[in-house]
């Protein structure tokens, strides 16, 4: 993981309490709110996030997929 990886996890723990920060996701790393939920999940299931103990883990993961299906447009 680089810097920038490192910085989308960090983000990513910070603000999964408080509704995910989705309002800053776009000024701080340039990426859309969807794009930064599907590279954290992806690090979280790629196991990139080694630093993290699996209930935290879990817990990311979880908080990604909620914020993915948000996205999802009803049919």
């Amino acid at each position: 993981m680089d810097t920038y990886d490192h910085a989308l996890l960090g983000f990513a723990l910070r603000w999964r309490r408080y509704g995910g920060g989705d309002y800053y996701i776009f000024t701080e790393f340039g990426i859309t709110p969807k794009i930064f939920y599907q590279r954290v999940l992806w690090m979280v299931e790629k196991r990139l996030s080694s630093g993290l103990d699996l209930t935290m883990r879990q817990q990311l993961r979880e908080h990604c997929l909620a914020k993915l299906t948000s996205f999802q447009k009803p049919q």
